[in-house]
C-alpha cells in the first residue's frame, strides 16, 4: 500500500527536539493556536531540561477532531534538529512515521536499521543553511520552515499559518513578520519534493475556532484576576515562574500589583500585608520554595489571614528534579508548619478547572479566613490546550466584614468567639477597627497571652477556646463547601481507578480505551482534598467494587489520607508512576496488565493491540 493510502488519521503527534534556546516552544505555541483556528483539539506538552540555555527541550503537540484529555506515548513524527532529539524520541516513533531531520546538525546512519523495521519516512533537510537564507540574524526561523514542511505534508490549510504569525509577531518589526512569512513559503516549496509522505486527517465537524489555547499557569492566573486578585507576590522558581511572568507583563492591564521577592518566606509575607489591608492576594511556589513558607503558613492560619497559594509541584526531594512532574507534597502540605493549623488544599484535574478552582480558593480563603493551597503540578502548569473562553463574571464572597452597625461593640474583636468560629475583618484604616496581627496565640481583641496573662488560668482556657474556633471553621468548610468526588465512565463498573490532580486526564483516557474493548471500568477522582469531606466520600467509595489508586508518590500518601479519614482500603494493588513524567494511557494498561492478577489476561490483549 503507498504510504499516501494509509488510513486517516483522528489523532496526530509530533515531537519537536532541539537545544533550550532555541525557540521551539514559541514554534509549539504557533502550531498550537494553528490547529485551534482551524477546528481541532489540541494538545501541547514541554519537556525540557533544568537550564537556562542549552541542553535538550522538546514539544510534543497533538491535534485531533475529538476532544483530548491527555498526551499520548505513540509519536506520528519527529522534527529532530539535534542528534539528542533521534537519541531520546526516535524509540518512540510509531510505524510509518515520518521523520523530519536538520542534516547540518544530525546524522541517521547508526538509526537506519530501525528506520528500515519501522517504515519511517525520512525527509532530510539542511534546516540551518535554509534559515540563514532567509534571516541570517535569526537561527530560530528553521522553525517556521518547519511548520510551512508540516503543513504541506500533512495536507493542511495554509491561509490560517499566516493569520496566526501575523498576530504572534504583532508588535514586532514588519520585517520579522515577512521573513516568518517567507520561512513558511520556503517550507511548502522544499515539501513538494516528498509527495509520496504525504498524509491525510479526518476533518473536524465542530467549529471550536473561537477557543483560547493556553496554558494551566495562565489559567490559574486568569481565575486570579477574575476572582479580584491585587497583589501578587513571587519569588521565581520552576514550574510556577511562568504566572509571575504572566502576571507581571499584564499587570497594568488588569490592575495589579506585581513584586518579585527576595525569597519565598518574604513572597508569603507581603501577601499576608496586603490582605491584611483588604486586597486578595496570591503568591505561587514549587516544593521547595513552600517547604520556606513553612512558619509564615502557620501565622496565616494562627492571625486568620486569608491569602492563596499556588503550588506547582515536581520531583523531590531537594532541588529534585525541576522539570518533572510529582503528587508528593500532599502531606507535607496538609501538615507544614509546627503546631496545627488549619488550611485547604484543593487539586484542580484540568486547565478549565484551573481558572474555576482558583476561584473557589479565593472565595473559601475569605470566607474561612485560612490559607488555601492550589496545588498544581509541572504537567497541569506547563502544557497547552484549547478550551472554551472562560467567563470572567465570577460570583465574588468576601465572608463576614465587620459592619459600621457594629461600631457600638468596643473594644473591637477580630478574633470574636462565634458559633461558626468565624469572626469579622476589619480593613485599615478605621480607628474603630484598630487592632494587631499578633503570632503568638491570643484573645478576642488580639492580645497576646503569652504577655502578662501568661500563666493564669484564663489565659490557658482561652487558648483552648482559640484552638476549638479555628478548627470550628475547618469543620464548617469540610461540611458546606468542600466537593464531593467525580465520577467519569461506566455507572456500574466492576473495577473503578482512584486518582486525584491532574493525572485524571491520562485515567479518563484510560477507561475509555479499557471501555471501548469490552472491559467495564471508571473513575472516581478528587479536586477538594483537604479538609477531606469525609461524609459526601464514603458515600462513593462504598459503590466501588474494585478499586485502584493512582497517584505520583512512592508512599501512596493520598491513598494513606482516605484509610485515615474513612477507613477505606483499595482492594487491587495500587499504582504510582516515578518517572517524573507524566503518564499515558498505554503506560496505565501496561501496568494494570502487569500488577493486577485478577484482570490480567484481557487487559494485555488491549495492549498489544
Amino acid at each position: 500500500m503507498a504510504l499516501n493510502e494509509k488510513k486517516l488519521f483522528e489523532r496526530f503527534a509530533i515531537v519537536w527536539g532541539g537545544q533550550a534556546g532555541d525557540g521551539l516552544q514559541s514554534s509549539g505555541l504557533i502550531l498550537s493556536k494553528y490547529f485551534n483556528k482551524i477546528g481541532y483539539y489540541v494538545h501541547s506538552v514541554p519537556g525540557t531540561q533544568s537550564t537556562i540555555r542549552g541542553g535538550h527541550l522538546w514539544q510534543q503537540i497533538e491535534f485531533s477532531k475529538h476532544l483530548l484529555r491527555s498526551h499520548n506515548r505513540k509519536i506520528n513524527m519527529i522534527i529532530a534538529f539535534t542528534a539528542q532529539t533521534l537519541h531520546v524520541h526516535l524509540r518512540d516513533l510509531d510505524e510509518n512515521g515520518i521523520l523530519i531531520y536538520n542534516s547540518d546538525k544530525a546524522v541517521i546512519e547508526q538509526y537506519s536499521k530501525e528506520l528500515e523495521e519501522k517504515k519511517i519516512s525520512v525527509i532530510r533537510l539542511p534546516l540551518t543553511g535554509l534559515g540563514k537564507d532567509v534571516d541570517p540574524k535569526t537561527p530560530a526561523i528553521i522553525n517556521t520552515i518547519t511548520i510551512g514542511i508540516i503543513l504541506s505534508i500533512l495536507q493542511l490549510p495554509v491561509n490560517e499559518i499566516y493569520d496566526v504569525i501575523k498576530k504572534q509577531f504583532q508588535n514586532k518589526s514588519q520585517i520579522i513578520i515577512n521573513n516568518n512569512i517567507k520561512a513558511i513559503e520556503l517550507g511548502l516549496e522544499k515539501a513538494e519534493n516528498f509527495l509520496s509522505f504525504k498524509r491525510k486527517f479526518d476533518l473536524p465537524k465542530d467549529s471550536i475556532s473561537d477557543y483560547i489555547v493556553i496554558s494551566g499557569n495562565e489559567a490559574i492566573s486568569l481565575g486570579a484576576v477574575a476572582a479580584g486578585l491585587k497583589f501578587l507576590s513571587q519569588y521565581p522558581i520552576t514550574p510556577a515562574s511562568s504566572i509571575l511572568s504572566f502576571l507581571a507583563k499584564n499587570s497594568n492591564k488588569y490592575g495589579i500589583i506585581v513584586r518579585q521577592a527576595e525569597d519565598e518566606m518574604a513572597a508569603l509575607s507581603m501577601v499576608l500585608g496586603a490582605s491584611f489591608a483588604g486586597v486578595r492576594a496570591m503568591t505561587a511556589t514549587s516544593g521547595p520554595g513552600f517547604s520556606l513558607m513553612a512558619e509564615t503558613l502557620g501565622y496565616s492560619s494562627a492571625t486568620e489571614t486569608p491569602c492563596v497559594i499556588v503550588l506547582s509541584m515536581r520531583g523531590g526531594p531537594s532541588t529534585g528534579v525541576p522539570t518533572k512532574m510529582e503528587q508528593a507534597d500532599l502531606l507535607p502540605v496538609i501538615w507544614s508548619s509546627h503546631g496545627e493549623s488549619p488550611r485547604v488544599f484543593l487539586a484542580p484535574r484540568s486547565i478549565e478547572e484551573c481558572f474555576e478552582t482558583t476561584v473557589r480558593a479565593f472565595n473559601i480563603a475569605d470566607k474561612y479566613q485560612m490559607p488555601v493551597i492550589l496545588a498544581s503540578d509541572f504537567y497541569l502548569s506547563e502544557h497547552i490546550k484549547n478550551v472554551k473562553p472562560f467567563n470572567l463574571d465570577v460570583e465574588i464572597d468576601r465572608g463576614k466584614l465587620w459592619k459600621k452597625s457594629d461600631k457600638d461593640e468596643k473594644p473591637y474583636k477580630r478574633f470574636k468567639l462565634t458559633e461558626d468560629g468565624i469572626s469579622p475583618r476589619a480593613f485599615p484604616p478605621n480607628p474603630d477597627t484598630l487592632h494587631v496581627l499578633v503570632g503568638a496565640d491570643h484573645n478576642e481583641d488580639s492580645h497576646s497571652l503569652s504577655g502578662n496573662k501568661c500563666g493564669l488560668p484564663e489565659s490557658g482556657e482561652m487558648r483552648i477556646k482559640m484552638i476549638e474556633k479555628r478548627f470550628r471553621k475547618l469543620e464548617k468548610l469540610r461540611n458546606e463547601d468542600m466537593r464531593g468526588p467525580i465520577w467519569y465512565g461506566l455507572e456500574d463498573a466492576s473495577k473503578t481507578l482512584i486518582c486525584w490532580g491532574s493525572i485524571t486526564g491520562a485515567i479518563s483516557e484510560t477507561v475509555d480505551e479499557l471501555n471501548k474493548n469490552g472491559e467495564d471500568w471508571n473513575v472516581l477522582s478528587f479536586v477538594d482534598i483537604h479538609p477531606l469531606p469525609v461524609v459526601k466520600v464514603k458515600k462513593e467509595l462504598e459503590k466501588i467494587k474494585y478499586g485502584i489508586v493512582v497517584e505520583i508518590n512512592y508512599t501512596g500518601q493520598f491513598e494513606a489520607l482516605l484509610k485515615n479519614e474513612t477507613e477505606w482500603i483499595p482492594q487491587g494493588k495500587s499504582i504510582h508512576p516515578l518517572t517524573g513524567e507524566a503518564p499515558t494511557k498505554k503506560y496505565l494498561i501496561k501496568h494494570l496488565a502487569e500488577n493486577q492478577e485478577l484482570i490480567r489476561s484481557n487487559l494485555k490483549e488491549i495492549l498489544h493491540k
